[in-house]
């Protein structure tokens, strides 16, 4: 085993370890639940088995299992970063609805005194 996949595969363990304390936790919702658990349990496969994902990428019609990864990934974090955009324009928009209910009971307040 090579050393970058001793490593991998350590700091796969130890991500996984961090998600089941979240989950135990109840900080992480149904899905991400589901999905980091499987995330950090195929690196830590891929890095102890490689040519299982060379396998996969010839299947897939991708040359090197390299690629595949990172083909893989970019869309994965092209889709977190979507939901980091959604996640934060609702966040704006429910601020924007609190400050205006404040300042309208504010305002309220001011014309009744």
């Amino acid at each position: 085993m090579e050393t970058i996949q001793i490593i991998i595969l350590i700091f796969s363990l130890f991500a996984l370890s961090r998600v089941i304390i979240n989950i135990k936790q109840r900080n992480l919702g149904k899905l991400e639940s589901i999905f980091w658990p499987l995330f950090w349990l195929i690196a830590a496969f891929v890095s102890t088995f490689p040519n299982t994902i060379v396998s996969i990428a010839n299947f897939l019609g991708v040359e090197r299992g390299v690629d595949l990864i990172i083909y893989g990934t970019i869309v994965i974090l092209a889709y977190l970063i979507y939901r980091l955009y959604a996640q934060v324009t609702s966040i704006e928009r429910n601020i924007t609805k609190i400050v205006r209910t404040i300042s309208i009971k504010k305002q309220n307040e001011k014309t009744k005194n």
